[in-house]
């Protein structure tokens, strides 16, 4: 890919509002609620057998400490065939099962009950969509240089896709909220950028893309939202039952550059 084109393509996405949904801010639910609250995030991942979830408890927005773990709930998981395994604790208020494949196309439910409560979110694991490389470029931003990233992928035509990212910078996690959508390239090889302080040329960058669905999608766009001065609002949560946090059923790729 030549830098040109790389470089009009991330032109365009400063441009045009919401198709670079990229952000390097701590992520940090704003909570509008004086009440506590459960706090539930869950993961299956596609080519893994080892799922996790965590639950803690919020506190008053104005005490400032560690949320509580909640280490005493009772987790299933569950697909639309009835195969279900439990969630055992492994340390203080998380929870892992093992041995337990998920496949495209399959319906998986998480199920927590807690303190006569329940919580159940769901999610259909799409089709995988595999990152084709990952590109780079840089330029000129005031004194400094930019390096940028781009995941490329050749998106699935008619069915909407959004996907989350996670990038190590020789091996240790860059902080930030990286999520982006096929909403302006349905069909197309997606070479939207992703921006992220700290790169800088000889860096070992490693970049992990997981396919998820739009409801885990939209809570993170509402945390950017919120990192990004908006009015603080809630992520709106795909469980029901009343507790904050989300549940992904996530496809997932793997891909390296070295920043030159």
């Amino acid at each position: 890919m030549k830098i040109k084109l790389l470089l009009k393509i991330a032109l365009i996405a400063l441009l045009i509002g919401g198709i670079n949904t990229s952000c390097t801010k701590v992520i940090d639910v704003d909570l509008n609620s004086k009440d506590p609250q459960y706090v539930i995030e869950g993961f299956v991942t596609l080519g893994e057998t080892t799922h996790r979830v965590s639950i803690t408890k919020s506190l008053d927005i104005d005490q400032g400490i560690a949320f509580p773990t909640v280490d005493y709930a009772i987790v299933t998981i569950t697909d639309d065939l009835g195969t279900s395994t439990s969630l055992n604790l492994v340390s203080p208020g998380i929870y892992e099962c093992t041995g337990y494949a998920v496949s495209e196309g399959r319906t998986y439910t998480l199920s927590v009950s807690v303190d006569g409560k329940v919580f159940v979110a769901s999610g259909k694991m799409m089709q995988n969509i595999p990152l084709s490389s990952v590109q780079t470029f840089a330029f000129a931003f005031g004194p400094d240089t930019v390096h940028a990233v781009v995941p490329m992928r050749q998106d699935i035509g008619g069915v909407k896709n959004f996907f989350q990212f996670n990038l190590f910078n020789n091996h240790e996690r860059i902080i930030g909220n990286f999520i982006q959508s096929d909403q302006y390239n349905d069909g197309n090889m997606m070479m939207e950028p992703i921006f992220a302080d700290g790169i800088d040329s000889g860096d070992t960058i490693d970049v992990v893309m997981f396919g998820i669905e739009e409801t885990v999608y939209d809570y993170f766009y509402t945390l950017q939202q919120n990192e990004q001065g908006a009015t603080p609002a809630n992520p709106t949560s795909n469980f029901s039952g009343g507790c904050l946090g989300y549940f992904s059923v996530r496809t997932k790729d793997v891909g390296q550059i070295v920043i030159p």
